[in-house]
C-alpha cells in the first residue's frame, strides 16, 4: 500500500468522502481503462468516438486531470456537431502526452 497522498485537490476531496483506499482503487481502474479507451478513440463510427470522448472527459475530471478533461470536452463538442471536425493525429498525440504527465503521480499514489 502506498503512503503517497492524493496528488491533486480533486482526489484529496474524494478521499475525504470515500477513503484513500477506495480512491486508490478508482485511480487504478482509471489507469487501466484510459489506454483502452484511448485506443478505441480513433476507431468506430462518429457516435461511438463521441461516447468515448464523453466518458474520457468525465473520468479525467474525476481523477483531477482538469487540462486533459478540458481537451476531451472540446473533442466531445467537436464530435457532437454535425459539421464539426474529426479526431486528428495531433489530437491523439496531445492526449497521449497529457496522459503521460498525469499518469506518473497517479501511479505513485496507487503504489505497486
Amino acid at each position: 500500500m502506498s503512503n503517497v497522498p492524493p496528488p491533486n485537490a480533486a482526489l484529496a476531496e474524494l478521499a475525504e468522502v470515500l477513503g484513500e483506499d477506495n480512491v486508490r482503487t478508482l485511480v487504478r481502474t482509471f489507469l487501466r481503462d484510459f489506454p483502452v479507451s484511448f485506443s478505441e478513440l480513433s476507431g468506430g463510427d462518429r457516435a461511438n468516438r463521441h461516447r468515448i470522448a464523453h466518458s474520457m472527459k468525465s473520468n479525467t475530471r474525476l481523477v483531477g486531470a482538469m487540462e486533459l478533461s478540458q481537451r476531451m470536452a472540446a473533442l466531445e463538442t467537436r464530435l457532437e456537431q454535425a459539421g464539426g471536425g474529426d479526431i486528428t493525429p495531433e489530437d491523439l498525440a496531445a492526449i497521449s502526452r497529457e496522459y503521460e504527465v498525469i499518469a506518473a503521480p497517479l501511479r505513485a499514489f496507487t503504489g505497486p
